[in-house]
């Protein structure tokens, strides 16, 4: 036989629920409140014996889903994320806490009462980002973007690479990653430390194009107190011995100024970093990943790239493709950034099927940023209320117009002349692999594209109106 509550008489018990940084609410088997913590009380600003005065369904307006009412009906434990209102005034956009809802059944097996605790996401996301933030190791990685350093994409080409930065990422050998700007190629860094033997250890991010001239040398390798005027009195561990041990990743290497470069290639060589004022060489150890939207080897030939240098970090080369070469990565990328606002501001979204067509169909010079920073003002500049994103405003996608026709003739007397095999995968990448569209951009027929393609073999996929 159950013993009934009784929490009144109970202080200590009352106490250690009250202290407990999460909402507890217990009710009888009819959903009357038979106990409140102090959580809870400071959530709904109402005093406890108010509380003791209702049922559970006397909120039932103010929430999305009553979790007393499934854990009845299924007697069973039952965890939701649920969306709640303020009470007794709806006032603000909903909240989302997760609710765990336990039965505590009779001797009968009959649900005498439902203990369920309360736990509210965003003071929960505010709690990790705090504790992340005061861990050195985890501190590297910002909080607020964890989710850029997702790979999202199920086309051939990205799957192809996610398995090669996967083998790549067990050695230690430099990464030189290449691509436009805005296609990920710091989610690529990021990956490949993670499936390293250093994913452990910190990954330092050096964006080479943030810092001035003549500051980059002392905030890469660091100086000695009083090396210069205005120098920190304790001195400053540089970026490069900062990843000791774990992973450097040097965006923009292309910005780097010559006069650091070779101090950086003796780095690389010797395993040690000496910092400004300093006599005396720290032995470092780090696995080095460079990143560049711009071509090294022509930097070398106009001399604003040192050669040796450019050997040394171009060890293992991966090119990142543009958006518009992985079409089929544009509604994975749109839902996973979708979700992702969403859960962010508190709303319910979803985009129609015109809008998901206009996206596949825009060609995305900003790559996976320009769609990042897309799907956020989709949600931000939808009303509150509307559910459902049914179009695009004029001029939020910038080129929507159709690539133009090549200007000089591709063939001449019936055989082609410079219709190679990647002309033409390029030309039906651009064209949404349309292979009317495509044989108009070429400046051919159909019929002879489509022998082409017959006879390198692609693997097009294409549509045929």
């Amino acid at each position: 036989m159950l013993p009934a509550f009784d929490f009144e008489n109970d202080l200590p018990l009352t106490s250690i629920l009250d202290n407990i940084d999460a909402g507890i609410a217990i009710y009888d088997e009819k959903g009357n409140f038979i106990f409140v913590n102090a959580k809870l009380i400071q959530w709904r600003n109402t005093p406890r014996q108010e509380y003791l005065k209702k049922n559970i369904h006397d909120f039932v307006n103010y929430l999305d889903v009553c979790v007393f009412d499934l854990v009845c009906e299924r007697k069973e434990r039952v965890c939701r994320l649920q969306y709640y209102k303020s009470y007794p005034v709806d006032s603000g956009p909903p909240r989302i806490r997760m609710v765990t809802g336990t039965p505590i059944f009779d001797d009968h097996g009959n649900i005498r009462y439902v203990i369920c605790v309360l736990q509210d996401v965003k003071e929960f996301e505010d709690q990790v980002h705090e504790l992340i933030a005061q861990t050195p190791m985890l501190s590297i990685k910002d909080a607020e973007s964890a989710e850029d350093f997702d790979i999202i994409g199920k086309s051939p080409i990205m799957s192809q690479l996610m398995k090669i930065a996967e083998n790549v990422a067990q050695l230690d050998s430099t990464v030189m990653l290449t691509g436009e700007s805005g296609v990920g190629k710091e989610v690529f860094a990021h990956y490949i430390h993670e499936h390293s033997k250093r994913h452990g250890k910190r990954m330092v991010t050096v964006n080479c194009a943030a810092f001035p001239e003549n500051l980059i040398e002392s905030e890469l390798f660091g100086y000695e107190r009083g090396s210069f005027t205005g120098a920190s009195s304790s001195g400053k561990t540089g970026l490069v011995e900062a990843a000791d041990g774990g992973t450097l990743f040097m965006d923009e290497i292309n910005s780097l100024p010559l006069s650091v470069q070779g101090k950086l290639l003796r780095v690389l060589e010797e395993k040690s970093v000496q910092r400004i004022g300093s006599i005396k060489p720290r032995n470092v150890d780090f696995r080095l990943i460079c990143a560049t939207n711009e071509d090294l080897a022509r930097l070398v030939e106009q001399g604003r790239f040192r050669e040796d240098l450019f050997y040394r970090i171009h060890v293992i080369p991966l090119r990142i493709p543009p958006l518009r070469e992985r079409k089929d990565d544009i509604n994975p990328l749109c839902l996973h950034f979708l979700q992702y606002f969403c859960e962010k501001y508190r709303l319910r979204k979803a985009f129609s099927d015109e809008v998901i067509r206009q996206m596949q169909n825009y060609s995305w010079p900003g790559n996976v940023r320009e769609l990042r920073n897309f799907v956020e003002r989709m949600v931000v500049m939808t009303p509150s209320t509307s559910e459902i994103i049914w179009s695009i405003p004029e001029g939020l996608l910038f080129n929507k117009e159709e690539p133009k026709p090549v200007q000089t003739p591709v063939y001449e007397g019936g055989r082609s002349k410079t219709l190679s095999k990647e002309v033409i995968e390029t030309a039906l990448s651009l064209c949404g692999n349309h292979r009317g569209r495509t044989a108009e951009y070429l400046g051919i027929s159909r019929r002879y594209l489509q022998y082409k393609i017959k006879e390198y073999h692609i693997d097009s996929r294409c549509r045929y109106d």
